[in-house]
């Protein structure tokens, strides 16, 4: 049940991170592993700031904030990659 639980916070968290970012989701599966990478960034910044989680809404919060955390570190990964090339 747990599991079953983590893939629909995973895919609500991805949907609403692709509304934010580009106006439209990733699909299913991309919805999926965002939100799951969300999830799980999300859980470990629970641990961290010691945060406490009671409902559903709480933990897709959480999973938002880890799945926008995600997008930002690789869009700045990804843009030292293109300046490089750039620079060649």
């Amino acid at each position: 049940m747990e599991l079953l639980r983590f893939i629909l916070v995973g895919l609500v968290a991805g949907w609403i991170l692709g509304r934010i970012r580009r106006g439209k989701g990733y699909g299913f599966f991309g919805n999926l592993v965002v939100g799951a990478i969300g999830s799980i960034i999300g859980w470990f910044l629970k641990g961290l700031l010691h945060l406490e989680v009671s409902n559903t809404l709480a933990e897709i919060a959480l999973a938002v904030a880890g799945a926008i955390i995600f997008f930002l570190l690789v869009g700045t990964l990804k843009g030292n990659r293109s300046r490089k090339r750039g620079e060649e």
